[in-house]
Formats: C-alpha cells, sequence, structure tokens
C-alpha cells in the first residue's frame, strides 16, 4: 500500500491576521511535548492493520510554521518513521517555511535530512500588504530564503502567492508577479484570499475598516496571472496550482486524485481506504490523549454519496479533469450518473465541460468558473 504522509506543525510566533488553521504560540518545552506524542503516534498508526508495511510515497510537512521546528527533535522522529514506514530517500519531501524564519544552516540540516522541496511563503512583496496580513517578513527575506534554495541545490521548491488582498489593484499584483517570475520558483500557488470566519481579517471587513477587491477585479487579476505566468513557461495543472514542466507537487495530487493519505499532529486529517478520520485540534489534547495511548481521532461518518461529490470537485479543479474509467472503478457507476444532465448538456454546449479522451473536463474559460460550474453540475 502507498500512502502519502502530512504532518502538522502547530507552532508559530505570530498570529497572520487571514489564517484559520490550527495554531499554538511556539514554546520550546510544548515542541519536546509535542514531539513525544507524535512519535507515539507515528508507532500506534504503523500497527494500523489497514496501513502496516505502507510504503510513504511522499511527505508534507506544514502547519503552523514548520521551518521554526528544532532539527534534532524532527530527525529523531524521522528515524522513528522510517523504522516503521518504508520511506525512500528520494521521494518529495516537502516543508513549509516562512521566509524570516529562513537560515542557511537549517536550509543545510534540512537537505541532509532528505527534505528536498520547500515551500515558501511569500504571499506578497509589497510592504504595506504584508503588514496589513501581519506578516513577519518583508521582500528582502523572501528573496534571500530563494536564494538559499537555490545556492544549496533544491531543484525544486515552491512559493505561496496570494491575490485579491484588501486594496490590491491589477497593477500591484502583476509587479509581484513580476518579482516572483524573476526568481524562477519551479512550483507556484497562486491563491485568492479567502476571508476565514472568526480571523482578525473577517472582522476589519465586517467592521468597514477595509475593503476586498470586487468579483470583476478578482476574476481580471486571476486571468491576468494565468496569462503572466504562461508567458514564463509554467502550466496551470489545477485551479491555483502552476509548476514548471516535471515539478506538480505529487502530494497534493494525491489529495486530489483520491489516493490514501495518513495525517499526523493535531487537527491533521486522513484518507485510507475510503475512510476519512481528523485528529483533535488542540495540541494540549493531542497529547494527553497519546500520552494515555489513544489516538485523539474523530471518524467522519460521511459516506459514498459524499465521496463522490468530493472526487467530482477536486477533479474539475485539475487541468486533466476527471478520467471517466478511474471515477467507475472506484464507486462502480459512471459519473453521468451523479450530474445533472440539463446541466451537463448546457455545460458541453457553452464549450465550458469538455468529454475529452476518456476524461471530463473544463476548458481554460470553465477553469475561471470551476465552483460554479460544479454546483450546477452535481445532483
Amino acid at each position: 500500500m502507498q500512502l502519502g504522509l502530512y504532518v502538522h506543525f502547530p507552532f508559530c510566533t505570530n498570529t497572520c491576521s487571514y489564517c484559520d488553521f490550527y495554531k499554538e504560540r511556539y514554546e520550546q518545552t510544548l515542541e519536546k511535548q509535542f514531539f513525544h506524542a507524535l512519535r507515539i503516534e507515528t508507532e500506534l498508526a504503523a500497527d494500523d492493520s489497514a496501513i502496516q508495511n505502507a510504503e510513504i510515497v511522499s511527505i508534507f510537512i506544514g502547519g503552523g510554521t514548520p521551518s521554526l521546528v528544532n532539527p534534532d527533535l524532527f530527525a529523531d522522529w524521522l528515524s522513528l518513521l522510517k523504522r516503521h514506514f518504508v520511506v525512500g530517500d528520494t521521494i518529495e519531501f516537502t516543508i513549509e517555511c516562512n521566509p524570516e524564519s529562513v537560515t542557511l544552516t537549517q536550509m543545510q540540516v534540512m537537505r541532509e535530512l532528505c527534505v528536498n522541496r520547500p515551500v515558501f511563503g511569500i504571499q506578497s512583496f509589497n510592504t504595506d500588504t504584508l503588514q496589513l496580513l501581519d506578516r513577519k517578513h518583508n521582500p528582502f527575506h523572501s528573496q534571500r530564503a530563494i536564494y538559499y534554495a537555490n545556492a544549496l541545490g533544491f531543484r525544486n521548491f515552491g512559493v505561496d502567492l496570494i491575490f485579491g488582498l484588501p486594496g490590491q489593484t491589477s497593477k500591484m499584483l502583476a509587479k509581484d508577479l513580476d518579482q516572483l517570475l524573476d526568481l524562477n520558483p519551479p512550483h507556484i500557488s497562486f491563491y485568492q484570499l479567502t476571508v476565514e470566519e472568526g480571523t482578525p481579517l473577517a472582522r476589519r471587513v465586517a467592521n468597514g475598516e477595509i475593503a476586498l477587491p470586487d468579483q470583476e477585479l478578482l476574476l481580471a487579476m486571476y486571468r491576468g496571472g494565468v496569462e503572466q505566468m504562461s508567458d514564463f513557461g509554467y502550466h496551470r495543472y489545477e485551479v491555483s496550482s502552476f509548476a514548471q514542466p516535471g515539478f506538480e507537487c505529487k502530494h497534493n495530487l494525491r489529495y486530489w486524485e483520491g489516493g490514501d493519505f495518513l495525517g499526523l499532529g493535531p487537527s491533521a486529517h486522513s484518507f485510507i481506504q475510503d475512510q476519512r478520520f481528523a485528529n483533535c485540534a488542540d495540541v494540549h489534547t493531542y497529547i494527553s490523549s497519546l500520552q494515555s495511548g489513544k489516538l485523539p481521532r474523530v471518524i467522519d461518518k460521511s459516506g459514498n454519496e459524499e465521496r463522490m461529490t468530493e472526487a467530482i470537485m477536486l477533479g474539475l479543479r485539475m487541468s486533466q479533469g476527471i478520467s471517466r474509467s478511474a471515477f467507475a472503478k472506484r464507486f462502480g457507476v459512471p459519473i453521468e450518473e451523479k450530474l445533472d444532465r440539463e446541466q451537463f448538456n448546457i455545460l458541453v454546449e457553452s464549450g465550458h465541460l469538455i468529454p475529452d479522451k476518456g476524461n471530463l473536463r473544463l476548458s481554460d474559460e470553465g477553469i475561471y468558473l470551476a465552483d460554479e460550474i460544479t454546483r450546477r453540475l452535481i445532483k
């Protein structure tokens, strides 16, 4: 059995105004307790008959701010992981990094531990925008981090860039992209800002302190970004994901294509043999549960109908679309049975939806409207 592995490192030194991922203020003592619990969880997970002797084919360390990690604790856990699972030295091994916390020594250590794909959360090169988002880095930190990646021979690395920011114009975004493309990253995640309920940013928007771009401007920003990256040789393989040839994120493709993956750490999600479960989103409960020998899991009770809906939603976000044969093999029914036939015909006639070589995919125009089209299609 092959698995992707996600590990949630739940610590940050500050809270970004837009972030709703689970996180705690970084403390060395709490980090040690977390890694002790993570070791226990790894051993308990390895004893699960569903994944015994599984081969880990990708690792993604997310957070939080994983670039804060104590390298000795990280190395000890990694050694334990390799004792319980098959882990090759050349698999895609990603770690998320905040630019201000990146050092040359740290990157050298990560490389020695076989991490081969750092991802830098640049978000923007505009200092005013970074301050609005409560990011602690500046453009120099971003450029320095990528310089280190190149200097140390990381062939594969990624960057995150956000558009649709408060006060952002198309010209500002184009300038951000110009600076980013000049650094020539193999992979770019190009996200539209989402205002998540309960975040400081959401409160400021609700209070009318700041305004977001309207839908027409957002679409223009996205189109312009796609064209700009295409001109530099990046291809869009998922709505928000752009890569130079051969540098697509294998770990994320596993999510989108319905592959098995194991999540470790507080708030991490897993999907194994069509069963979803998630860990509690509290590091203290996570630690105490594992210290008592119990996995801190909450089982997802959803079933096949929800899985089919999810497969369609995720599949249509990818440029290649959904394999009809793979869908039928996984669910035992043709994909057409899950789609609204009238809407299907309308969207095919309009050119937004393309039945193509055994796949069902969106056109370049259709992918701009992926969320709306998916809502219309699914019964």
